[in-house]
């Protein structure tokens, strides 16, 4: 593991641990009252958390402290989203955690991999190939770290530290939030870490990344 990687691996486990402390009540959360809190929130994420519009983020099975940080940094505006910071103001701190909970309970269906634009076999392997090598290997000759030391080689993250999951995720909604973590629209991410990485990364290794992603099956999705 090169010093870069293995830099980032440590601010992985110290910014996930901060956040563990954060939201160490998430436990506390009850899904099935979770469940009648996100009335609001079934419009665009879907009656389960497996939304069908392709920019908006797939929340079934996420860890409870992710979602949790998320709708905090919106109500907090270290996260900038209209929409998002309205519905995020009107949520108490115990309801956090039964939404939390209630997300992490639902089990994630496959999303549609839209890469219609792409005309040719050819064209979809050669994306997913670069994507791959991205997601296990990095780029030494940027610097870049290999995304699966955070995410994991399943996309399934470090789930015990509320690190995001990225199998099966919306490619569309993950290329949009690379480019936004690149043009410094969304800086809540821990130590920078992402920023740190896509700075160093094209359009084209960000939409590769972002595809091969989201073609990964979590194995925790068969514990359900």
């Amino acid at each position: 593991m090169g010093v870069e990687m293995a830099f980032l691996k440590n601010i992985c486990l110290f910014g996930a641990a901060v956040l563990l402390a954060n939201v160490a009540v998430a436990t506390e959360g009850d899904a099935k009252i979770g469940k009648t809190k996100t009335m609001a929130c079934m419009g665009c994420h879907g009656p389960t958390g497996n939304s069908f519009v392709p920019n908006f983020p797939a929340l079934a099975g996420q860890p409870a402290g992710y979602i949790i940080k998320q709708i905090k940094d919106f109500k907090s505006a270290g996260r900038k989203n209209a929409v998002m910071t309205n519905f995020a103001l009107g949520i108490n701190e115990a309801d956090l955690n039964h939404i939390g909970a209630y997300y992490e309970s639902q089990v994630k269906t496959p999303v549609m991999k839209n890469i219609m634009h792409l005309k040719t076999d050819a064209e979809k392997t050669k994306l997913l190939t670069l994507g791959k090598k991205l997601y296990d290997h990095g780029n030494p000759e940027t610097g870049q770290a290999a995304c699966f030391v955070c995410h994991g080689r399943n996309g399934d993250a470090l789930v015990d530290f509320n690190i995001p999951i990225l199998a099966n995720q919306h490619p569309q909604y993950l290329i949009s939030t690379l480019k936004e973590f690149k043009n410094r629209k969304r800086t809540n991410d821990d130590e920078r870490v992402m920023r740190r990485i896509v700075d160093t990364m094209s359009n084209e290794q960000i939409e590769a990344v972002a595809y091969y992603s989201s073609y990964l099956v979590s194995t925790l999705e068969e514990k359900k």
